[in-house]
């Protein structure tokens, strides 16, 4: 095999495993010795369809990257319509950052049928890196809002 094809081999295996990494939870309290952590993703999930796995800095900083996981396909069809608009807000400082967009569009998962348990992403700008590790935020699609979520 020659050395330039081992570049591109190794890209197409890291699109290939990367989906494939199980993540996080991103708000959800630690237990505090042997106390029951409650989920505060289930009224979120019920009724809205989606479950929140992280949001994450990403592109040194300069992305925050939110990953959610479908659980009811109708009731999450609203996130995944392209003409809702959706951003996030950091709580402490109020800022608004908005989807990434590029030359092919905005960095956001949209279809019309949603695949239940198949997981979905929205990508957002972090102008000027406001956004750190630790950074509480809301993430707002039309009406859907998902609070407190922290940056991990």
């Amino acid at each position: 095999m020659r050395k330039f094809y081992l570049p591109a081999i190794a890209i197409i295996l890291f699109t290939i495993i990367l989906p494939v990494i199980p993540l996080t939870h991103a708000a959800v309290p630690a237990e505090k010795e042997g106390t029951p952590v409650e989920d505060p993703f289930a009224a979120l999930e019920e009724k809205w369809g989606v479950r929140p796995l992280s949001i994450r800095l990403t592109g040194s900083d300069h992305f925050v990257d939110f990953r959610y996981r479908v659980s009811d396909p109708e009731k999450a069809a609203p996130l995944m319509n392209r003409r809702n608009k959706a951003f996030l807000k950091d709580q402490e400082s109020g800022q608004v950052f908005q989807v990434t967009v590029s030359k092919i569009g905005n960095m956001r998962s949209t279809t019309q049928s949603p695949q239940m348990g198949k997981r979905y992403f929205i990508m957002f700008t972090n102008a000027g890196k406001a956004l750190r590790k630790g950074s509480k935020v809301t993430v707002v699609v039309d009406e859907f809002t998902a609070e407190n979520l922290v940056v991990e």
